[in-house]
């Protein structure tokens, strides 16, 4: 009797799991290598966007976000990504990408452009701690050719990219993202630099900011935005550093180039911890500006849907074809009942879209579909 009793105890637990299914989510991968740059194993994550497995046989091409300290930035930085460029939230404020994100266990070897024993406010190093954590110092250089030679090699080799590259960095990753906009730029088109530590090496390249803007190549447009705390949370402690971030500002104001578009963002209410989430949403919206049309504007004249993604070129540097999301949306809303149909402009959106993308079967049918009710 005991055990008839247990069982009937057991009946309804069975069945409510029979009614609820677990399954995996994919949110990236993770790479485990060995760099031969490095001498080291080294990790990368990457995460594509959702469109990009959607469509069979689709020639589309993404720009590429690489993100500094991979393990902990990667995962919230999908999210904030997927939000502004994804169909499922209906929001195009910025291109699909693939993102990137690159692990930097040892940030002050990997992340520091040269070597120096500065404290951050510009004195030297006294306590063993201190000497200790900055003995390493100054590896910028060679975790920079590692991300050229394999990171990107392995990106662009397996992975439909387009030439655009965005570089994001907090911390000592702002300090080596901003280093390497200035020194080397032609290896990112814009940087995102979230609360830089330009205190660096007494505010080295801070201070040869001007020089390098001298030298900066007029061939494209570049983008720099860079965001600051609220240093009164410190009691002005933090003067040196908010005083070094201000300063890289002012030397490009002073520069004046009109090749580079830069930003110098204050957040109000955040420190040196919280202030990413804000920085990656505003830094994108600044770095895209100008990228997001309404798609009403799109329907009332298909052709401003070429000529807005010229112009995008000229005004991000930022080549690209209109994405497929883009004119299936219009599809929908110009072919439905219950939304705007229009056959005229469908066809000619249909005609524009299988241009660029001859292989769409959904483009194909649609075509079809009007040719036989015409």
């Amino acid at each position: 009797m005991q055990k008839i009793i247990f069982f009937l105890m057991l009946l309804p637990l069975m069945s409510v799991a029979q009614q609820f299914k677990s399954s995996p989510i994919e949110n990236g991968v993770r790479i485990d290598f060995s760099s031969r740059i490095m001498a080291e194993d080294r990790i990368i994550w990457i995460k594509v966007p959702a469109s990009y497995n959607e469509q069979k046989g689709t020639a589309q091409s993404y720009p590429v976000m690489y993100v500094l300290d991979g393990k902990t930035a990667f995962f919230p930085i999908t999210g904030v990504v997927s939000f502004m460029s994804e169909k499922d939230h209906v929001n195009y404020q910025i291109p699909e990408m693939i993102i990137v994100g690159v692990d930097t266990e040892k940030r002050f070897r990997d992340l520091t452009p040269n070597a120096s024993t500065k404290q951050p406010n510009g004195d030297e190093a006294k306590t063993p701690e201190q000497k200790l954590m900055m003995k390493e110092s100054g590896g910028g250089e060679k975790f920079l050719k590692f991300l050229q030679e394999e990171v990107f090699t392995y990106v662009e080799k397996n992975y439909r990219t387009n030439p655009y590259r965005l570089y994001v960095g907090h911390s000592l990753g702002g300090l080596t993202s901003t280093y390497t906009f200035l020194k080397h730029p032609d290896i990112f088109n814009a940087v995102i630099s979230i609360d830089p530590s330009l205190w660096w090496d007494g505010a080295k390249y801070v201070n040869e900011a001007p020089e390098f803007l001298k030298k900066m190549p007029t061939d494209k447009m570049r983008k720099y935005y860079v965001s600051v705390i609220d240093s009164s949370n410190y009691g002005g402690s933090l003067q040196f550093h908010t005083n070094a971030i201000f300063n890289i500002g002012k030397a490009m104001e002073k520069a004046s180039l009109k090749n580079i578009q830069y930003k110098v963002d204050y957040i109000p209410n955040t420190d040196h911890s919280s202030i990413p989430m804000l920085s990656w949403y505003n830094g994108l919206l600044f770095i895209f500006d100008g990228y997001h049309k309404s798609h009403y504007d799109y329907m009332n004249d298909p052709d401003l849907i070429e000529s807005h993604f010229k112009d995008i070129e000229s005004k991000i540097g930022l080549k690209m074809n209109p994405p497929q999301d883009i004119f299936e949306i219009l599809v929908h809303y110009l072919t439905s009942p219950d939304r705007y149909p229009d056959p005229v402009k469908a066809r000619k959106v249909l005609k524009m879209a299988l241009k660029y993308y001859p292989e769409s079967s959904y483009f194909q049918n649609k075509l079809k579909e009007l040719d036989t009710k015409s």
